[in-house]
């Protein structure tokens, strides 16, 4: 599998900006800070792209709508080592990203106490340098005014503040060289960093993956999911080995199979956007609640729409909720439009859903989950043939589709 790997990176880094749900594009300013500092620096453009790289994934650890407000309202607090421990475990779980993980694991770790850490002095340094641009972002959330040039005195203050504890000193004044300059700031304004970032993006580099390595580039974006509520803790695995259990009980090509698995691993990744409180909530969603849950499927189009190589797959997965009858969003495709593909994820999605405990209800067993699933293909909402499948083969289903697996 060919992919373009700035594509993928970006796209990653879409997914944790969605964490924030309203406090977006953290990873991206700290990730263009990043890169202005090494034109300082007088950096290659190896060691540019790489340090901004870094400031796009340092927050990979993050899946908590409160842990993310945490990280952009608060200086230091409780537990923040957590979050880059785990994000140091994703990212080595995907070999093209593990040249991260040491940054990404101390990036939160005070000058003080790094120097004295069993590293590199380079890596001290570049994991430095995105702790002090990652808190000149947070005091930028906190400051009483969105306009960055407008805080700037009072950053750059707090910040000289903490030479030598927090940060090392000559990235202290690196930065401060670099806040002289308006345009520092006014980029980070939303509207100019988009037009930043659309520039980096158009940067081709192409890497190929084998079969192994394209499920864990997967399983990256579906840890992040899964990891964000404990009611959808494992849902994306359960989903991504049940859908590939029933593409190989359908015949379909290996490639294909492996296709389908991706596309359920990564299905759920615009959940990210819905706040803790409407994924936990205990009952029925209406209104204004409804509404935003069911923007998830678009956004995981567009996220995975926006790398080269995944258009099947971004399609497939982002169809998880649509309904042959054309009931179904955020498409209103009908039985003309869905595949085999989409048809088998969306059979998976709904199985694995309904065994698993809920907010709202307990997990149904399987007798019950199969009637289901019976009335929905004979309303014309689901593919027949495929519950047949799961129909005459339900203890396996069960199996592939829970975390007893």
């Amino acid at each position: 599998m060919r992919i373009d790997y700035g594509q993928f990176i970006h796209a990653l880094s879409d997914t944790i900006d969605l964490v924030g749900v309203d406090e977006l594009q953290h990873g991206k300013r700290v990730a263009f800070m990043a890169a202005a500092c090494c034109d300082l620096m007088g950096e290659s453009l190896e060691r540019k792209q790489f340090l901004y790289r870094a400031g796009l994934l340092h927050d990979c650890g993050v899946s908590s709508t409160t842990v993310h407000k945490n990280l952009v309202n608060e200086l230091e607090w409780e537990n923040s080592d957590t979050h880059c421990q785990v994000g140091a475990e994703r990212l080595n779980s995907f070999a093209p990203l593990s040249e991260f993980s040491e940054i990404t694991r101390h990036h939160h770790r005070r000058w003080q106490d790094l120097k004295k850490q069993d590293l590199s002095f380079q890596t001290k340094v570049d994991a430095n340098l995105i702790f002090l641009l990652d808190r000149v972002d947070a005091l930028g959330a906190m400051a009483s005014t969105p306009n960055r040039l407008a805080n700037r005195t009072a950053i750059c203050n707090k910040i000289d503040t903490l030479r030598n504890t927090y940060f090392h000193p000559e990235l202290v004044d690196i930065f401060l060289q670099a806040s002289e300059i308006e345009a520092f700031w006014i980029t980070q304004a939303p509207l100019h960093l988009n037009d930043y970032i659309h520039k980096q993006q158009q940067q081709s580099d192409p890497i190929t993956l084998d079969g192994g390595q394209f499920k864990d580039m997967a399983r990256i974006f579906a840890q992040v999911v899964d990891a964000k509520s404990r009611f959808t803790a494992e849902h994306s695995a359960g989903v991504a080995r049940l859908a590939a259990y029933l593409a190989n009980c359908c015949r379909l090509p290996e490639t294909v199979c492996e296709k389908i698995e991706v596309a359920a691993l990564l299905h759920d990744i615009g959940k990210l956007q819905i706040p803790d409180t409407i994924l936990d909530f205990n009952g029925g969603l209406e209104g204004e609640s409804l509404a935003i849950m069911r923007h998830h499927s678009y956004v995981t189009f567009v996220i995975l729409n926006k790398i080269a190589g995944l258009e099947d797959i971004s399609t497939w997965a982002s169809n998880h909720h649509e309904k042959l009858d054309g009931s179904g969003y955020p498409f209103k495709r009908n039985e003309n439009e869905l595949t085999i593909e989409s048809r088998i994820i969306m059979v998976a999605d709904i199985f694995q859903a309904l065994i698993q405990d809920r907010p709202y209800r307990s997990s149904l067993p399987v007798e019950e989950t199969i009637f289901i699933l019976h009335k929905m293909a004979e309303g014309n909402k689901i593919d027949r043939d495929i519950v047949g499948i799961i129909a005459d083969r339900p203890q396996e289903c069960y199996q592939k589709a829970s975390m007893t697996h």
